[in-house]
C-alpha cells in the first residue's frame, strides 16, 4: 500500500515537473523567423540573448587603431652621438708636431664615424692651427650642435635646414675667424640630423591602450535588429544569425534550461514536504495535487502580467500577485511548505512574468519580498481581519521595495511616474489579498483546516445536532451555552481560539442525547434512573458521554477539532461521587480505574479550557445561593484538583494560563449570578405590568 502512494507521489511530481519545464520553456523559447539577406523584414526582429558581437568589436578596434597613427619622440641621444663624433674629429689632431702630415690625420679618422666630415683643405687648415684656435672650433661647434638640437628636429627637409641655420647663427656670434667658422659651420651641418622621430614601440603602445579602451560590441537581449519593413542588409543578417534570432536550432539550450531548473525546483519543494512536520497530509494524492495545481496557476497568473507587459510596460510584472500561493499554503499547511513555495516563486516567477526577456536583479527582489514577507506575515487559523491588515502591509512594503531598486540603479523618477508604480504595487497585494479570501473557503475543508466561517456555520441554533440537543436534552442545552460563554472568555484572556473554543462547547456533551434522564440536569424534577443501577453502571453510561457524542459527530461531519474536544473534554477524570458509592455498598477494594474516563488528556489548549470551564459551570450550578467569594473558593479548588490529577500533563497550557483561566471564569459567573434587589411588595396592577415587562 505505501509502495503504491510513493509511486503515486512520484507520478504526480514528475507531472507537475514537466509542466513547470513546459511553461519556463514557452516563455523563453524565441519565436521562429524566416528571413532571407537583402529581403523584407516581415516583422520587428529582436534578440532572444544577449551576446558579443565578435566580429563588431574586432572592427571598431581596427577603427580605432587606425586613428591612432604614428608616434613621433624627441630623441636627446642624438645630439650626444652628433657631439661624440666632433670629439672624435678632434682627438684626431691631438699630439701633432710639425712633421704630423694631412696623410696622418685621416688615417687616424678612417676607423672613427667622424671619418668624411671634413674635406682635406679644412683637415689641412685644422692641422696648420694652433692648440688653441682648434679646441675653440670644437668647443663652438659644439655649443651650436648641443643647443640646436637639445630642440625637436622633425625629419622635414624645412625643418632640418632651419636647424641649421640655427646653428650657424650660434658660430657667427664666436670670436673664430672667417675660415675657421666655416669650418665649425661645415661640421654643423653634416652633423645635424632630425632627432623628432618615429617611435616604435610608442606607436605600440598607444594602439593597445586604444584597444583596451574599446567595449565589446553587445547585442542586449530584447535588442531591435531590424524594423519590420526595413531590408535585411548583410550586417544585419549576420547579426541575426549571431543572436540566434534565425537560428531553427537556437531552442535545444533554452529547453533544456528550463527543464534542468524545473527538476531543481520540483526536487527541492518535494523534499521541503518530505521534511514536515504533516508529511502524511501533504503526500496524500489529493493535497500534493492541490497544492502543485496553485502553483501553476499562479504561474499562470504571472505569465498573463508577463504578457501585458510585452505591450504596454515593462514594468507589469509589479503587478503579479506574488504573495497568493504563500499566504494560502502558509494559512493551509505550515511555515515550511510556504517558505518552499516561496522559492518556486521567486525562482520560476521571475522568469515567467518577465517573458524571459529583461528577467533582472530587480524583477527578482521584488518578487522575493513579496513572496518572503507573506510566509511571516499571517498566521494558521487567522482571522479575515488581519488578513485584510497583512494585505496592507504587504502593499507598503512593495512600494518601498519599487522605489528603492529603482533608485539604486539611478533611475530617474518623476512624481507620475512614482505614483503609477505605486499603484502596481498597491494591486500586487490586493489580487493577492483577494485572491486569498476567493480560494480559502474552498481549500479550508480540502485541507481540513478548520476557518472561523465554518465554526460560525456551526454556531446556528438551527443545525440538527444543536436542535437534537435542545429538544432531547434541554438541561444540556442551558448548560452547554452556559460552558460556550465560559470558555470563550477563557480563551480569549489567554490568546487561544475563543470561537473553536465556544463552538466546542455547544458540541461537547452531544452524547448526552443518548441516554438524557441518567444526566442530573435533564431529570426536571423525576425520578433518578441511577437510584436502580449499580455504581459501575452509572459510571458506565456517565462515561460513554464523551464517546457517544465523538461517533455522533462523526457521523455529521463536523471538524476534527470539534470531535478532539468532545472526547478529551473529561480527559482521565475520577468519577468521584460513584467511586465512593462504590467503595461504601462493596466491602472489596474497588479499581480507580474502574471509575476514570478512559481519556484522552486534553490535547490543546481549547479542550483544557472547556474541561476546566465544564467542570466549573455544573458545580457552580449545584449550588443553591452562589456569592462571589463561594464561586471563587470552588474554582480554585477545582483547579487545584485537575492539576494534581494531572489532567493538563499532555496540553501547551501553562500553570499561569490555568489560574487565568479560573479567574475569568469566577469574573463571567459573578457576574451571571449576582445578587438581585428584593422589590418591595407591588400593587396588582404593578405587578401585572412587571410581569409583563419581564415576558
Amino acid at each position: 500500500m505505501q509502495q503504491a502512494k510513493n509511486w503515486t507521489v512520484a507520478t504526480i511530481s514528475l507531472i507537475f515537473f514537466l509542466l513547470l519545464g513546459a511553461i519556463l520553456y514557452f516563455t523563453v523559447r524565441p519565436s521562429i523567423i524566416s528571413v532571407e539577406p537583402l529581403g523584407i523584414a516581415e516583422q520587428d526582429i529582436r534578440s532572444p540573448i544577449t551576446v558579443e558581437d565578435r566580429v563588431a568589436t574586432e572592427r571598431l578596434k581596427q577603427e580605432v587603431t587606425n586613428g591612432v597613427g604614428s608616434q613621433f619622440s624627441l630623441r636627446r641621444e642624438f645630439a650626444d652621438q652628433q657631439i661624440a663624433k666632433v670629439e672624435q674629429l678632434f682627438a684626431a689632431f691631438d699630439k701633432t708636431d710639425d712633421e704630423t702630415e694631412l696623410a696622418d690625420i685621416k688615417n687616424r679618422l678612417n676607423s672613427t664615424e667622424a671619418n668624411g666630415a671634413l674635406a682635406d683643405e679644412e683637415l689641412n687648415s685644422l692641422l696648420e692651427a694652433d692648440k688653441n684656435t682648434r679646441q675653440t672650433v670644437e668647443d663652438v661647434t659644439v655649443t651650436a650642435l648641443q643647443q640646436v638640437m637639445d630642440d625637436r628636429i622633425e625629419t622635414s627637409s624645412e625643418a632640418v635646414a632651419e636647424a641649421r641655420d640655427r646653428a650657424a647663427a650660434i658660430i657667427d656670434q664666436s670670436p673664430l675667424s672667417f675660415e675657421f667658422r666655416a669650418i665649425s659651420k661645415t661640421l654643423s651641418d653634416e652633423l645635424i640630423v632630425p632627432n623628432y622621430v618615429f617611435d616604435s614601440e610608442a606607436t605600440r603602445q598607444k594602439e593597445q591602450e586604444a584597444v583596451d579602451a574599446v567595449d565589446p560590441v553587445i547585442i542586449q537581449e530584447g535588442q531591435l535588429l531590424v524594423n519590420q519593413g526595413e531590408v535585411v542588409t548583410r550586417e544585419v543578417y549576420r547579426k541575426l544569425e549571431l543572436s540566434g534570432a534565425i537560428d531553427p536550432n537556437r531552442s535545444l539550450a533554452p529547453l533544456f534550461g528550463s527543464f534542468l531548473l524545473s527538476a531543481l525546483l520540483t526536487g527541492g519543494f518535494l523534499f521541503m514536504l518530505i521534511r514536515s512536520k504533516i508529511k502524511n497530509l501533504l503526500l496524500s494524492p489529493k493535497i500534493l495535487v492541490t497544492v502543485y495545481g496553485l502553483l501553476l496557476l499562479q504561474l499562470g497568473i504571472f505569465f498573463g502580467v508577463g504578457y501585458i507587459g510585452v505591450d504596454y510596460t515593462t514594468y507589469a510584472y509589479i503587478l503579479a500577485p506574488t504573495a497568493f500561493v504563500v499566504l494560502l499554503l502558509r494559512i493551509l499547511i505550515d511555515e515550511r511548505v510556504a517558505l518552499a513555495s516561496a522559492f518556486i516563486t521567486m525562482i520560476a516567477g521571475s522568469i515567467v512574468v518577465t517573458f524571459g526577456q529583461s528577467t533582472n536583479f530587480m524583477t527578482l527582489v521584488y518578487v522575493a519580498t513579496g513572496s518572503f514577507l507573506a510566509v511571516f506575515l499571517v498566521e494558521p487559523k487567522i482571522q479575515r481581519k488581519r488578513l485584510f491588515l497583512s494585505g496592507v502591509l504587504l502593499g507598503l512594503v512593495n512600494i518601498i521595495m519599487v522605489i528603492a531598486l529603482l533608485l539604486l540603479r539611478n533611475v530617474q523618477i518623476s512624481w507620475e511616474m512614482a505614483m503609477y508604480l505605486s499603484g502596481f504595487a498597491v494591486i500586487s497585494a490586493l489580487l493577492s489579498i483577494v485572491l486569498t479570501f476567493g480560494f480559502l473557503p474552498f481549500l479550508e475543508p480540502w485541507f481540513g483546516v478548520l476557518s472561523s466561517g465554518r465554526l460560525i456555520e456551526l454556531m446556528s441554533p438551527t443545525h440538527p445536532l444543536l436542535r437534537k440537543l435542545l429538544m432531547e436534552a434541554p438541561g444540556t442545552y442551558h448548560h452547554s451555552m452556559m460552558v460556550a460563554n465560559l470558555a470563550e472568555s477563557a480563551c480569549e484572556a489567554i490568546g487561544a481560539d475563543g470561537l473553536l473554543a465556544r463552538v466546542a462547547s455547544y458540541y461537547h456533551d452531544l452524547g448526552k442525547t443518548e441516554r438524557p434522564l441518567h444526566f442530573i440536569e435533564n431529570q426536571q424534577g423525576g425520578g433518578n434512573p441511577h437510584d436502580r443501577l449499580t455504581p459501575e453502571e452509572s459510571a458506565d453510561i456517565i462515561m460513554a458521554h464523551p464517546y457517544d457524542g465523538a461517533d455522533l459527530l462523526r457521523r455529521y461531519k463536523l471538524p476534527k477539532e470539534i470531535i478532539d474536544i468532545a472526547e478529551q473534554h473529561h480527559g482521565t477524570s475520577l468519577l468521584k461521587y460513584f467511586y465512593v458509592k462504590a467503595k461504601e455498598d462493596q466491602e472489596k477494594d474497588v479499581s480507580e480505574s474502574r471509575f476514570r474516563y478512559p481519556g484522552p488528556k486534553p490535547q490543546t489548549r481549547e479542550a483544557a479550557v472547556v474541561m476546566i470551564v465544564d467542570s466549573i459551570e455544573a458545580a457552580v450550578r449545584s449550588q443553591k445561593q452562589p456569592t462571589p467569594e463561594k464561586i471563587r473558593m470552588l474554582v480554585r479548588s477545582i483547579i487545584r484538583d485537575k492539576l494534581a490529577d494531572g489532567q493538563f500533563e499532555e496540553c501547551e497550557l501553562t500553570t499561569k494560563e490555568i489560574w487565568l483561566v479560573g479567574e475569568s471564569a469566577c469574573e463571567t459567573l459573578t457576574g451571571l449570578f449576582h445578587e438581585r434587589i428584593e422589590y418591595p411588595e407591588l400593587k396588582k396592577e404593578g405587578e401585572l405590568h412587571a410581569n409583563h415587562l419581564e415576558r
